[in-house]
């Protein structure tokens, strides 16, 4: 089931090759593994497998240690029977790190061929089956009679052509001896070069796809995946908490948002029908006020022409664009006319409207001047805040003026005539009019 699963996802293992997504994981899983201790890295290996080799009827057991295989034991099978050998083998792999039952068969330098070869880059999304077409021009060995395996080293594109590292072995003795694993109770999981598969963290495997079993994994490696799993799970709720957060303050602030888009709608649209009643009604007031009265263009003209001009006929048109005045008349200085017309400020584009010709006075001469009246700029607007103080002080009522103090009545003396002077009866006294406030007299 194994094998065939591995030959089911062989096409989604080369397209990742491919692409490069591979070397990228590979080079970022030894980035994170390298800032491990040496012992913890070897405790959770991903290639959770123990390590075999032969040699005639002895088993080998490896240790990985600093990068290098040690041997960790040995165990001679060819004198026991079927069932001593399984014992033997069992307890030759008890003692190994890794998933039981799973390991990897290593050859010693002398039985696999490794050499760098160079192929075109364009081979590259088929390169396992390149190098096979061309297995027997690169080794001595035909494909039908070889396993190999490659490591990419380097891509030139310059040139066009990728390094490669080939390792090739022959085929018969491995599977003898694969066969003789499995027998023994065991799944192979790869085939691997001695000096490379402890050292590299892509060791290369020997053994073609369609035959590499998946590894069963080990307590450790289950314990250090699922801690690497729910480190994955905390970062990814460590960076998704906050936008929620964000998301469900947008949430709650969508009425407001949308009231105060409400509320700034009605306020626009106000504001364009009060400028839409402000233009309508100012309309005739700003056409009544750009236009010069004729009396004031009368006077400007009298102000302006020099003495020695007089005008026989002075006509102001209206037209759709602008209002235009024509003069006709005499006058001692024409060539004044059109600069002094110019300089008023009040009109513009003077010119004469017919050649000049001789007056009916000496020395004067008789012409036709046509001028455009400048319309009077706009007043500037009134604040708002200043037309509603002005109707609110004609609003209030006049305060009426204190009452003047009344007049004090005068107290008037007679004066002695000369009859009293001399002793003669007097008339009777005549009474006098009290002041305000005075106390009366008595006799």
């Amino acid at each position: 089931m194994a094998a065939e699963a591995g030959s089911i996802f062989a096409p989604l293992a080369g397209a990742v090759e491919r692409t490069g997504l591979a070397d990228f994981l590979r080079w970022w899983r030894d980035e994170l593994s390298g800032m491990l201790p040496a012992g913890i890295r070897e405790r959770f290996s991903s290639r959770d497998g123990a390590y075999l080799g032969v040699e005639g009827d002895e088993w080998l057991a490896y240790r990985p240690v600093a990068g290098r295989l040690a041997q960790a034991g040995r165990v001679n099978l060819g004198s026991l029977d079927e069932a001593g050998r399984r014992n033997a083998f069992r307890r030759l792999l008890a003692d190994l790190p890794g998933a039981a039952r799973s390991v990897w068969l290593v050859l010693p330098p002398e039985a696999v061929l490794v050499r760098e070869v160079h192929m075109p880059l364009a081979a590259e999304e088929a390169l396992r089956d390149a190098i096979g077409f061309d297995l027997d021009r690169l080794t001595p060995l035909p494909a039908a009679r070889a396993w190999f395996d490659y490591r990419v080293t380097g891509r030139d594109a310059a040139a066009q052509r990728l390094a490669l590292t080939l390792a090739v072995t022959q085929r018969a003795p491995i599977e003898a001896r694969l066969a003789e694993i499995r027998e023994l109770g065991a799944a192979v999981l790869g085939v691997g070069l001695m000096d490379d598969v402890a050292a590299s963290p892509t060791p290369l495997n020997l053994l073609p796809m369609e035959g590499r079993y998946r590894p069963a994994v080990s307590g450790s490696a289950l314990a250090a995946r699922v801690l690497a799993a729910a480190a994955a799970v905390l970062a990814i709720a460590a960076l998704a908490y906050p936008l929620w957060l964000k998301r469900e303050a947008v949430i709650a602030l969508h009425p407001r948002l949308e009231s105060a888009r409400a509320g700034a709608d009605v306020a626009e649209r106000l504001g364009k029908e009060i400028e839409k009643l402000a233009a309508e009604h100012n309309f005739v007031l700003g056409k009544k006020h750009a236009q010069v009265p004729v009396v004031t263009l009368m006077e400007d003209l009298s102000r302006l022409l020099p003495d020695t001009t007089w005008v026989q006929q002075l006509d102001v048109k209206s037209g759709a664009k602008s209002r235009e005045i024509q003069l006709a008349g005499e006058t001692g200085s024409s060539s004044q006319l059109i600069e002094v017309l110019e300089r008023s400020g009040t009109f513009a584009n003077a010119s004469f409207k017919s050649p000049l010709t001789k007056g009916v006075t000496p020395g004067t001469e008789r012409f036709l001047l046509v001028a455009e009246v400048k319309p009077r700029p706009l007043p500037d607007p009134v604040p708002e805040d200043a037309l509603a103080a002005t109707a609110a002080a004609k609003a209030r009522p006049a305060t009426p003026p204190p009452p003047a103090p009344a007049p004090a009545t005068a107290i008037v003396t007679p004066v002695p005539t000369p009859a009293q002077a001399s002793g003669a009866p007097s008339a009777p006294p005549v009474a006098k009019p009290a002041a305000a406030g005075a106390p009366e007299e008595k006799d």
